[in-house]
């Protein structure tokens, strides 16, 4: 690639772009699948003819799968729309639970799984059904699925000893999945220049099993999701503030990586980037307000990051009534009222 003349604009060196005149041409790669987004059809041309000379491969005129995802696109609309509809029903197949009747919400309202529900011995057959549907699950929750990321994350906690509940969550996942088969993640055309923005939440010592928090956001540009996270914090914190605080520093390191992305592919982000966060004490101390400095002494200093980033210009905090943090779905078990009504802000049948 760097022989014919491309440069690497990503870190992990998957993303090369090949510039000639005033075209530009992207190449993604992965293992031994690619992905070109070009400007021009010539360009476009010249490259595949050059890499048949080195390499056998196959073509494919028009995107419509990849990697397990399917593409589906508007031109003339502007939109796209990622999905794993055929992926998952072979899912649902592999599990038997391809006739089952469908769940609507992938947990079960304010339910937490507890470790003390892991039997005394672990059952290698259950073991082994827990695992490999967790496994499955995982892919769809982090490649198209926002959805399904806290309910795969606190599933994911009991692979090695899993009870009869945390069979049933899993179980519960796949009903779900059953009713919202073609969901997906929409992008639109933009005409804001692209801009990034985020939504940042925790769930403070939710869960009984050592009271430990969880991190949860949503990243978005072009009106649809490009990254998320449902994670336990590694640490116990001592109030709502500390756990919104870690959260924030958390999602604003993601944040800052997705920004020299984009600024490596050209789409530079000209103002700090708007995250959104329902905890005012929060925002205050990310902004410079020493008066709650007193209480806030013992939180790691590494997280103190989010202050920076805030003074630096690259992040910018925004207050949001809880009734629309999106971060929600991927912090804690929502009514399926409440699950829906924010679903529909990032999800799409």
């Amino acid at each position: 690639m760097l022989a014919y003349g491309f440069e690497i604009v990503d870190d992990e060196a998957t993303v090369f772009r090949l510039r000639r005149g005033n075209e530009t041409m992207y190449v993604s790669v992965y293992v031994d699948d690619g992905l070109v987004s070009t400007s021009s059809m010539e360009l476009y041309r010249e490259f595949l003819d050059a890499l048949q000379k080195e390499f056998t491969i196959s073509k494919e005129s028009e995107l419509k799968h990849y990697l397990g995802v399917e593409v589906a696109y508007d031109r003339e609309g502007g939109t796209l729309k990622l999905s794993q509809g055929a992926y998952l029903r072979t899912v649902l197949e592999r599990f038997n639970m391809s006739d089952c009747s469908s769940a609507s919400t992938p947990t079960a309202p304010g339910e937490y799984l507890t470790s003390d529900d892991c039997p005394s011995v672990p059952d290698k057959e259950q073991v082994r059904f827990y695992q490999q549907a967790v496994g499955a699950l995982l892919y769809a929750s982090c490649y198209t699925r926002p959805d399904l990321a806290y309910a795969v994350n606190q599933a994911a906690r009991f692979l090695v000893n899993p009870g009869p509940s945390h069979v049933r969550a899993v179980k519960r996942i796949l009903r779900y999945i059953a009713g919202t088969l073609d969901w997906g993640i929409a992008y639109e055309r933009s005409s804001d220049g692209n801009i990034l923005l985020g939504y940042v939440d925790a769930d403070f010592a939710g869960n009984p099993d050592g009271r430990v928090s969880v991190t949860g956001f949503i990243h978005y540009l072009n009106c649809g999701p490009i990254s998320w996270m449902s994670k336990r914090q590694p640490c116990v914190s001592l109030s709502s503030t500390e756990a919104e605080y870690y959260a924030g520093s958390i999602a604003g390191v993601e944040i800052q990586y997705l920004r020299r992305a984009l600024d490596m592919l050209g789409f530079a982000q000209p103002d700090a980037t708007v995250l959104h966060e329902d905890n005012m004490a929060t925002i205050y101390m990310a902004c410079g307000d020493n008066s709650l400095f007193k209480r806030a002494k013992h939180i790691d200093t590494r997280v103190w990051r989010l202050r920076e980033m805030v003074k630096t210009g690259i992040l910018s905090l925004c207050k949001i009534l809880t009734t629309f943090q999106i971060a929600d779905v991927v912090t804690k078990s929502l009514p399926a009222s409440d699950f829906e009504r924010l679903r529909a802000r990032f999800m799409t049948p």
